[in-house]
């Protein structure tokens, strides 16, 4: 039979007041309880087990190891309402524990009786044969999530105008499908502004001729917003789908430079030492601007087309989205309006567009796609150069620099710092870990992944799609890049240990989704690089890992984690290759700096 039995955290069951071995004629005697108040209490009986004069040896240690003793349970005090904790209590909630449960029990040791506090008799249960879950009553439950993702967001150190802005990201959602967009009325207005545009001179409405497979469209949807948060406009992209076009037939150049996240962050590491005032201008369907020079036909768009005949396509005459030469057309007019604007491309890169003046003064533009940055000393300059812009292609000044690209840019005495949180909260919202418990590093130091080909396969879109949002990610989170290129690794054919590494780097960023970059106000332009390999550290083909990172004006601007395709025979080899990479990195900085003919102030 079973018994409840109280133990005390700083005192022996068996009591020896003695060391082992000491006294072997102590150490065969009867062992008594630890000497506390041994008077019986009233109304309760104790059961007590007489020991004859004569023992047996082997008897004696029974009574030793407490075997051979009859024990009653006396009845167990319990407060008339016990409070049982809920699992997830809130920021306002004050939970206290339990009192302590004390129990009396009798055993046939003389004068044995170990009592607790005293309760009212009201208090007690009368039968203690009832099951322990009932005795204790049922758990509560709720629907409250124990690691909510509001804990991990935090705006304290941010303007009011900036938590304003932070705020607006993070309640507006775009539609994914043309079923949600025309469900709102703000999206069909945008839908139909961008239609007005279109239809004037993009296309021509034309019988498909024999032998000719039209692209198909889709729509694309994004919010633009100003300085101060507020949203700008609803924007709805119609996008033609350039997956389906044929080499040759529909297209044949297709290159177009596209800006490098390093140029970004160096230059937003120099208006930051510098004090440059960062603007940020939006081309209204920049695309638009481009010749087109192949013949290629569209379907009509979604829910326009409904009432013209069956066999209708659009002719385009202009460059679309979407489309595979759509890039470098629309670069290739940017490039001229610039060029004669007086400005010349960087040669470390071709989207970096610099002017020098007499006055020792400096403009530079930087452009992705439609979204161009401007900055420099002359405010007067950028002021100038919006309206030649303006003359040329339909802009819109958007202010200061917020977001860009993704990124969320705040600016403060200290410097400039650049985040992704929404990106993070999207993309958790995406795998379902918004009230996952976060990890407390991105992977874990003793993981060592391979090919794992008795592992279950996973779904290979699926991973590769995460794997490239993580690599995204990475352009403002450098304590993710290496975790990231490891994960990479393995897109061909992922295995779910592949699966579980991706989403530990999740559930890192769940408990760090505000970290990024601080280009701290230093005001100087020292250059620095530091290096790192390992030594055949993949299991699978013994490759080397290289990393580097990059300081501009004491900030950091670049870095990089990748596995090599060579096997280091040596130690020292490992360590040279990885330092012949980072010294590339520094050539290709120091173009950056002559084009903008910023001095180093130490030698590299």
């Amino acid at each position: 039979m079973s018994k409840d039995v109280t133990f005390f955290e700083h005192q022996s069951y068996f009591h020896q007041d003695h060391l082992q071995g000491e006294n072997a004629i102590n150490e065969d005697g009867v062992l008594m309880l630890p000497n506390l108040s041994f008077e019986p209490e009233v109304g309760i009986e104790s059961v007590t087990t007489e020991k004859e004069p004569t023992k047996s040896t082997q008897d004696q240690a029974d009574v030793r190891f407490g075997k051979k003793l009859v024990y009653t349970r006396k009845t167990k005090a319990i407060p008339e309402s016990v409070h049982v904790q809920q699992s997830n209590p809130t920021l306002f909630e004050v939970t206290t524990p339990n009192p302590v449960i004390y129990i009396e029990l009798t055993s046939n040791f003389p004068n044995t009786h170990v009592q607790g506090p005293e309760f009212s008799s009201t208090h007690l249960y009368k039968d203690l044969d009832i099951p322990i879950a009932i005795r204790k009553e049922t758990r509560k439950c709720t629907t409250k999530p124990l690691y909510p993702l509001a804990n991990y967001l935090f705006f304290k150190h941010f303007s009011p105008t900036h938590k304003a802005f932070l705020t607006s990201l993070n309640t507006t959602t775009t539609p994914t499908t043309l079923s949600e967009a025309l469900g709102d009325k703000k999206w069909k207005q945008a839908m139909d502004a961008e239609m007005e545009a279109l239809e004037n001179g993009t296309w021509d409405l034309v019988n498909l001729p024999n032998g000719k497979k039209p692209v198909g469209c889709k729509w694309v949807y994004t919010i633009k917003y100003k300085a101060d948060g507020s949203i700008e406009r609803y924007k709805a992209r119609l996008v033609a789908k350039g997956f389906t076009q044929t080499y040759g037939v529909d297209y044949v150049e297709t290159f177009a430079p596209v800006t490098k996240m390093n140029t970004v962050r160096v230059v937003l590491s120099l208006a930051a030492n510098y004090g440059w005032n960062l603007q940020q201008f939006d081309v209204k369907n920049a695309f638009l601007h481009g010749e087109i020079e192949e013949q290629i036909y569209m379907e009509l768009p979604p829910k326009y087309g409904e009432k013209t005949a069956t066999n209708t396509v659009c002719k385009l005459k202009k460059e679309l989205y979407g489309l595979k030469q759509s890039p470098r057309a629309w670069f290739g007019r940017f490039t001229k309006v610039m060029m004669s604007l007086g400005f010349k491309q960087s040669q470390g890169d071709h989207t970096l567009f610099i002017k020098h003046y007499k006055s020792r003064g400096v403009t530079v533009l930087l452009v992705y796609v439609d979204d161009i940055i401007v900055t420099g000393d002359d405010e007067e300059e950028q002021k100038l150069l919006s309206q030649h812009l303006t003359k040329n292609f339909e802009i819109k000044t958007l202010g200061k620099l917020k977001y860009f690209l993704g990124i969320e840019v705040t600016h403060s005495k200290k410097g400039i710092f650049i985040s992704q949180q929404k990106y993070i909260t999207d993309l958790l919202k995406e795998t379902g870990k918004t009230t996952c418990k976060h990890a407390n590093t991105p992977i874990d130091p003793n993981l060592k992944l391979g090919n794992a080909k008795e592992d279950i396969a996973v779904d290979k879109e699926m991973y590769q799609r995460l794997v490239g949002r993580l690599i995204y990610l990475s352009h403002t989170r450098p304590d993710v890049a290496f975790a990231v290129s490891l994960v990479s690794q393995f897109m061909h054919q992922p295995k779910e240990i592949h699966l579980q590494a991706v989403l530990r780097i999740v559930q890192y960023l769940k408990g760090t989704p505000g970290r990024g970059i601080l280009f701290e106000r230093n005001g100087n332009a020292n250059l620095e690089a530091y290096t790192d390999a390992d030594y055949a550290g993949s299991i699978v083909d013994r490759r080397l890992t290289t990393g580097y990172c990059t300081f501009l004006g004491g900030n950091l601007v670049t870095w990089r984690s990748k596995k090599q395709n060579v096997v280091a025979r040596s130690s020292a080899k490992a360590e040279f290759r990885a330092m012949a990479q980072g010294i590339c990195e520094l050539l290709w900085l120091k173009i950056i700096l002559e084009d903008l003919r910023i001095k180093l102030e130490t030698l590299l």
